[in-house]
């Protein structure tokens, strides 16, 4: 379990330091930086935020460098003399792929409604992200198969305008066949696992008798290499990869519809929640059974602004994790919160708090 957080000049907080318990509440109107402790944590979970990309703007204005320590756990971004990303554990210096996993963290925010409402992006980055906490090859594949594509698409573009053979594309094609059918079959199991529990873990939350499952997409094909081979053409014409795990999707359907064509918004609302659900139970057992020589810790959870999202009922489900995990809550008010949570909780009120 955390017991301290520090941050340095990271988003708007120049300088913040907060003691930690079981369940902390983080309280405050908005705009004051409750969200932005919420992702100091989960990057040290799974190194990048869960709302956006860009990493320099996790760094506050004017300054060189941010910083989260959670513990003995240290994470250090740095732009100047060169951008780097620093990431320690005890003292010792980690590459990305050997840090993530140590630290678990799920987040439950109002941006992961994307996960079902929004593209396939978020919904692979949903995927890759609970698997690779406990799975670095996996992790290390999914960085590999990014290399090997990124060359490919440059070669694809050299090709169609004259000046590589076609030919060479021969070498990367059983390259990017062998990292992305690794990554396809990993995701496959992952998804069976997924379909094994989400209805029951869903029935529960709803109180029905509906059928929730995914289906996993991939236009990889039975034989991935020779999917290549066939389709080199239209890749040439157009310049890059259209074939491989870079735009597999997950399909969520109810009762054998798909959810965001025919659920409402409070089915796709439990939807999401069981998948919560899932993913912290699925990490939690990777935690118990990881033979590793250092202790896992987590998973934590976070809980971003999510119970105005919610009626009393789904809510309820959520205080339920509360118990049985160390939570850290964010909330612009404390009415959505149960006597129970309250009772019990470490409340850290942002309001004036000064972040120089």
């Amino acid at each position: 379990m955390l017991k301290k957080l520090k941050l340095t000049n990271f988003r708007n907080h120049k300088s913040l330091e907060i003691e930690l318990k079981k369940t902390n509440v983080i309280l405050g109107p908005n705009g004051v930086g409750k969200s932005n402790i919420l992702e100091a944590v989960s990057l040290l979970s799974f190194c990048r935020s869960y709302r956006e990309d860009n990493k320099n703007n996790l760094i506050n204005w004017g300054e060189d460098y941010s910083r989260v320590v959670a513990d003995e756990y240290e994470l250090a971004i740095s732009v100047r003399p060169k951008r780097q990303f620093l990431l320690k554990f005890r003292g010792i210096s980690y590459k990305k792929a050997d840090f993530i996993g140590l630290f678990l963290a799920v987040v439950f925010s109002p941006e992961t409604l994307s996960i079902v409402t929004d593209g396939p992006k978020e919904r692979r980055r949903f995927l890759d992200i609970m698997i690779s906490e406990t799975n670095p090859d996996y992790l290390r594949g999914l960085i590999e198969y990014e290399k090997v594509r990124k060359q490919r698409n440059g070669l694809l573009e050299m090709i169609r305008s004259g000046r590589a053979s076609d030919k060479e594309l021969v070498f990367w094609d059983k390259e990017l066949t062998k990292y992305g059918q690794a990554i396809v079959e990993t995701r496959g199991v992952v998804v069976k696992k997924i379909n094994d529990r989400l209805s029951q873990i869903y029935q529960k939350i709803s109180g029905g008798k509906e059928e929730v499952s995914v289906e996993y997409k991939t236009n990889t094909g039975e034989d991935f290499l020779a999917n290549l081979a066939k389709n080199r053409t239209t890749e040439i014409a157009l310049g890059r990869t259209m074939y491989g795990p870079h735009r597999d999707d997950l399909l969520f359907k109810l009762n054998g519809k798909e959810a965001i064509n025919f659920a409402s918004r409070g089915e796709l609302r439990s939807i999401i929640l069981a998948l919560k659900f899932f993913e912290l139970d699925f990490l939690s057992d990777y935690a118990a059974s990881a033979k590793k020589d250092i202790q896992i810790e987590g998973p934590l959870l976070l809980l971003d602004d999510v119970f105005s999202e919610f009626d009393e009922k789904r809510r309820s489900h959520l205080f339920g994790l509360i118990e049985r995990y160390q939570t850290i809550i964010t909330t612009t008010d404390e009415e959505y919160l149960s006597e129970a949570v309250l009772g019990d909780c470490n409340v850290i009120n942002l309001e004036g708090k000064a972040n120089g």
